[in-house]
């Protein structure tokens, strides 16, 4: 069989031109010069080798040919238009798969509230959600896991878009019977002689949290831990102190541990996070986190 030709707007002018029972109503629907319709008409049978009209000079008439090619041309254009808006949905992010990642610990209050507005806001996007403990500070962002994350910078990665969402105090976190356990408030440099319990791995996230950053020497590393729940048992059974959003003084509160706020250590932040190339899907999550996060500031002021 010759290879053919046809293109929609053949079949947009057979359809027309079918439902109107007319050339002249169909071109005038099409709002194009009748002799035009006429010539994409003939065109559209010549490409298919039969003739899908009976004109007569009262009236135009499917054929039974041009009947079965009717059905099949609406199912065609049909499928198109629904392609087109599937697509058009896809390129503006509410259909698809997203993949969002977040850190262990990180505003636990506030990635539920995110979750049910962003499934509310787009319920057709298919959401994989992956929690990173204290190893992965990046949560998939730099090696493509993830197209958006809930995350505490610094993060050190170009081409990322970071939106607050939160910022806090920071705390000591001690073994109950710490010398400033009993404390309201402590000074950093008071802290800095003690063993200290560590993120896993290397580079600026962990230094910030081991207290690097104010140090004239590096810090003395108890051991490591990669979650709250270690770094709490490190703490509790006395081989270091550690260094925890005030939020955790909240939501791991533990025996054997006490939380004191440092003074002089500034706010850390909770972000979520989008490369430059990320899905529109991402950004839309990260638009409905920042929203959220502002609803929820709101209702606790």
């Amino acid at each position: 069989m010759p290879a053919m030709n046809v293109e929609l707007r053949h079949l947009r002018a057979f359809v027309a031109v079918a439902d109107a029972a007319n050339f002249t109503r169909a071109a005038e629907a099409l709002r194009i010069a009748q002799p035009s319709l006429s010539y994409t008409i003939r065109q559209l049978e010549g490409q298919l080798g039969f003739r899908l009209l009976a004109r007569t000079t009262r009236a135009t008439s499917l054929t039974p040919a041009g009947e079965t090619f009717l059905v099949e041309a609406r199912a065609v254009l049909a499928r198109f238009e629904e392609a087109v808006g599937l697509a058009r949905r896809m390129a503006v992010g509410e259909v698809g798969t997203l993949r969002v990642g977040y850190l262990i610990g990180a505003v636990v209050d506030l990635v539920p509230a995110i979750m049910r507005a962003f499934a509310d806001r787009y319920p057709e996007l298919d959401v994989e959600l992956v929690e990173y403990d204290f190893s992965v500070p990046r949560c998939g962002l730099d090696t493509g896991e993830t197209d958006v994350a809930i995350v505490r910078p610094p993060l050190e990665l170009s081409g990322v878009r970071e939106l607050t969402l939160r910022t806090e105090g920071c705390v000591a976190c001690v073994p109950e019977r710490h010398p400033v356990a009993g404390q309201t408030e402590v000074d950093v440099a008071r802290l800095l002689d003690e063993p200290i319990v560590a993120a896993p791995g290397a580079g600026r996230w962990r230094d910030s949290w081991i207290l690097n950053d104010v140090r004239d020497e590096p810090a003395t590393v108890a051991c490591e831990a990669a979650t709250f729940e270690a770094e709490l048992q490190a703490v509790a059974l006395g081989r270091g102190l550690s260094i925890v959003p005030a939020s955790a003084g909240r939501f791991y509160v533990r025996p054997g541990v006490r939380f004191v706020p440092i003074t002089d250590l500034p706010e850390c932040t909770v972000a979520v996070a989008c490369r430059a190339d990320a899905p529109p899907a991402a950004r839309n999550f990260a638009e409905v986190a920042v929203r959220t996060a502002k609803e929820a500031a709101g209702h606790r002021s």
